[in-house]
């Protein structure tokens, strides 16, 4: 049996190597395993739907779809023209107003490639033309959208409450802080740049007081129901009004209707392509967690999670520096692995340590999800990385060396959520 599942994890290694989409090399490599081992081939196929087969992955196509008709709808742009009215007149206003956007947005979209693609749009352009250098904005971008699988609501956090069973409204109360942290470590790193290189603000910097509050108010009034979108998402879950899965659907409700018949900028004949394009969206995700799902069965048949256990114990007892090899695994994997793919796999082989060393759960949820929201930025395959590469049309090696101060913040930010626990987890005491 040794050299069956030496097999496995060559044949994971290879297709990896090659460039197969890492979805479809978990399942085949699984599935190698499965006809090569004679295990019953009508598991695969349990396991596969049961891997999707739960209540609560029914809010990632919503909020998908929430996501995807509120860039339409105009949501994003508004959301920003609050910002930049309230800050973008400071030193390096706009990359401080694409943090704070991007922020703003993860809270309505809960993906991190949809914030990237929504805000990279709007604020490279923008910060282009008020003399930023172009790499630069873009590597903002690239740095802050991530944050959108960290401020609830988060399709990561649901994947995780299902694997673990831990409260998805509990990881949404400690996701709020994380967030911020995370947000703070980034806007702290644009604002000692844009010091040092001289970016100003944006061009009502010029304006005169009176104009500024006016534009003030003429921003918050037309960004009003945007801003309704997270209070109502957020709101409605932490008050027991509805579920995280009701609250996605009460998301794309929310958002036909103020795109419709408030901002105007969705038209009846939009719907289908918009719904199209998010349905493939969530299937592929769905996919990646069906073959992931197969993929674990394997690992636990194979007994390596005990494995895990065993090796990581045999290393060192000491809690901090276990949890320290933990992070650096995660960061590991997510430099190559689809961030639905690492909880999927990582998180079952991971637990029996947890247990071991009596984490809470809820606190290794938000760790483990902002590693996969680093994950999102790291090359080979950070999609965050490659989304803002190619919105602003630049090369990913040139963007991959421009984002390196951004990365360490984002990772200095981890190392408090990790081991300051009280920074995230008051809301939830």
């Amino acid at each position: 049996m040794g050299s069956l599942v030496l097999i496995f994890f060559i044949s994971t290694a290879v297709m990896l190597l090659i460039g197969v989409p890492i979805s479809i090399t978990i399942g085949a490599s699984s599935l190698l395993y499965i006809l090569m081992g004679g295990i019953q081939q009508l598991i695969a196929i349990q396991k596969l739907f049961a891997g999707i087969n739960a209540v609560a992955l029914l809010a990632i196509p919503f909020f998908i779809l929430a996501g995807d008709l509120m860039n339409t709808g105009g949501i994003a742009k508004r959301l920003v023209r609050l910002a930049n009215a309230v800050i973008g007149n400071m030193t390096g206003g706009l990359a401080i107003v694409t943090v704070l956007g991007c922020m703003f947005f993860a809270a309505i979209s809960g993906s991190g490639v949809a914030t990237a693609a929504a805000l990279g749009s709007i604020m490279i352009p923008a910060m282009v033309n008020n003399g930023y250098d172009k790499v630069f904005a873009t590597s903002v971008v690239a740095s802050a959208s991530p944050i959108g699988v960290i401020i609830p609501p988060s399709i990561s956090f649901v994947i995780y409450g299902v694997l673990t069973g831990t409260s998805i409204a509990d990881l949404y109360l400690a996701g709020i802080p994380a967030g911020i942290i995370v947000g703070t470590a980034l806007l702290i790193v644009s604002y000692i740049i844009c010091k040092k290189r001289g970016y100003k603000g944006a061009v009502q910097a010029e304006m005169s007081k009176h104009e500024k509050i006016k534009e003030l108010w003429l921003a918050f009034k037309d960004s009003i129901w945007a801003l309704g979108t997270p209070v109502i998402l957020i709101g409605g879950v932490f008050g027991g009004i509805f579920t995280p899965t009701e609250s996605a659907v009460v998301a794309v409700v929310y958002a036909i209707i103020v795109g419709l018949f408030f901002y105007r900028e969705i038209k009846l004949r939009d719907l289908p392509k918009v719904i199209l394009g998010s349905a493939k969206t969530a299937a592929k995700i769905m996919f990646i967690i069906a073959n992931a799902s197969l993929f674990a069965y394997v690992l636990t048949y194979e007994k390596i999670p005990q494995m895990v256990v065993k090796g990581l114990l045999g290393i060192t007892t000491n809690e901090f520096l276990l949890v320290l090899i933990i992070n650096i695994i995660m960061l590991i994997a997510g430099t190559f692995m689809e961030t639905s793919a690492i909880l999927i796999i990582m998180v079952p082989l991971l637990m029996p340590v947890l247990n071991q060393i009596g984490m809470d759960l809820t606190h290794f949820g938000i760790i483990a999800t902002t590693n996969t929201a680093i994950g999102l930025l790291t090359p080979p395959f950070g999609v965050c990385l490659f989304t803002s590469s190619s919105v602003a049309k630049i090369p990913v090696e040139v963007l991959s060396r421009k984002i390196m101060p951004f990365l360490i913040a984002m990772i200095i930010a981890l190392m408090i959520i990790t081991y300051i626990p009280q920074s995230i987890m008051f809301l939830v005491k």
